[in-house]
């Protein structure tokens, strides 16, 4: 850590909870502008609390409205509104209203929106206060939701170009809107929206030191982090660890519990029954983002298993870059953008459901020749380590967009007030 950054660290305090964990600048107060971000993501989600940090940084105060557990922080800094964690995707969308209630009723600066399903909403919230929105385009949900319909793949694209169409329109009235890849960024930008591109980079500050073990220590250890759905690989995880231990391998297959509904544990369950519950497979319970970093760096292996499915085509989950930096292998399926991303940037193993004995082969060899596999490693993570970290890639350009935002919206307030001053006169 730079002299600087060590100075910057100890004028910080910390502020955590059971979720998450954020450093708090001396200079945020009670005077700070608030920016308010409601969200139906999970309670903790990475990606916004990495935002939530560059708002902090950048002098805001932040209050969160989400789902989840446990109890809301009421630090004046960084508080949040907790409502219940729902039980299923319909219940998750069912409570899009409460949670736009619970932003609409604080007193914000600006809002920070992490779903498709609150443009509106904030459209009526910009139109009253005056104030800006940030459109936060996590996935490419055009192709996503279009991709859901039950129709023709040309209505399909139909579909999705109106989607499309319309969160560039929302954003354009919110104020600006903040994209997780270059490619999402064009539309906007042709749209003349201000836009910042922030991919879902690792924090620095979280990887540094990693990988801090010998890949001979960790070989035989395999890591799955993410979402628990078919769309995300479950069948093939349970059919990897199936048949890893149908050839007496060592290895062991560590699963998060990450649940996105009680359905999507029962289908997982289910999976594994089907399967005889393989002994080599650990199910770990669910932890916030900051302590990710310790359970990577006793992992040889992590997957990442998407299934051909709406925009997983050209999605690069967060945990391939957390991989490369914390210097596990990138196992993948052959969706192109993560396959692409790992032959370039990661020590790779690729396959998809037909090819499991060749995948295990492929780790096999890996974690036999474990020596010349640590180097690999270790040349890859100092590499993405130079590329690919949120504090360089990402915050800089989200902070100027976060500044920007209020300029917006006092200059809006301003327009608003000299109308309605000339009305009156």
């Amino acid at each position: 850590m730079s002299e600087s950054a060590q100075q910057n660290a100890e004028s910080d305090r910390i502020v955590r909870t059971s979720a998450w964990e954020l450093s708090v600048p001396r200079t945020v107060g009670d005077a700070s502008p608030l920016l308010v971000v409601p969200t139906v993501h999970p309670r903790g989600d990475r990606r916004i609390i990495r935002c939530a940090q560059v708002a902090l940084d950048a002098g805001f105060r932040v209050h969160f409205v989400w789902l989840g557990e446990g109890t809301p922080s009421a630090d004046a800094a960084v508080s949040e509104t907790v409502l219940p964690s729902p039980r299923n995707a319909r219940e998750r969308i069912g409570m899009v209203n409460g949670v736009a209630r619970e932003a609409a009723a604080r007193l914000a600066d600006a809002w920070h929106i992490h779903d498709y399903y609150f443009l509106r909403a904030a459209k009526r919230w910009q139109r009253h206060s005056g104030r800006a929105v940030l459109y936060d385009v996590h996935e490419y949900y055009a192709d996503y939701y279009a991709g859901k319909l039950p129709v023709p793949a040309v209505v399909q694209r139909g579909v999705a170009w109106m989607l499309e169409r319309y969160q560039v329109r929302s954003a354009k009235r919110l104020g600006a809107a903040n994209v997780v890849t270059e490619k999402m960024a064009g539309p906007f930008r042709e749209a003349g929206v201000p836009v910042s591109v922030s991919p879902n980079f690792p924090l620095l500050t979280q990887f540094e030191s990693l990988p801090s073990r010998p890949f001979e220590d960790r070989r035989w250890s395999v890591l799955h982090i993410g979402t628990l759905s078919r769309g995300y690989g479950t069948e093939l995880l349970v059919r990897l660890a199936a048949r890893s231990a149908e050839r007496d391998l060592p290895f062991t297959f560590h699963v998060l519990a990450r649940y996105p509904s009680v359905e999507h544990q029962a289908d997982f369950e289910g999976l594994l029954s089907e399967a005889s519950n393989p002994p080599n497979v650990e199910v770990l319970p669910s932890r916030p983002s900051h302590e990710m970093p310790a359970l990577l760096s006793r992992m040889g292996f992590g997957l990442s298993l998407l299934m051909p499915d709406g925009q997983n085509e050209t999605a690069v989950p967060s945990k391939n870059y957390e991989h490369v930096m914390a210097g596990l292998v990138n196992v993948v399926t052959t969706r192109r953008a993560q396959r692409e991303f790992s032959r370039e940037h990661a020590v790779m193993v690729d396959g998809d459901p037909e090819s499991c004995d060749d995948m295990l082969d492929a780790m096999l060899r890996l974690a036999e020749d474990a020596e010349a596999t640590d180097a690999a490693l270790r040349e890859k993570a100092a590499a993405a380590k130079e590329t690919f970290t949120w504090e360089r890639g990402v915050a800089p350009g989200l902070a100027a967009q976060l500044r920007g935002l209020l300029t917006s919206s006092s200059e809006a307030r301003l327009r608003s007030s000299a109308r309605h001053h000339g009305r009156r006169r």
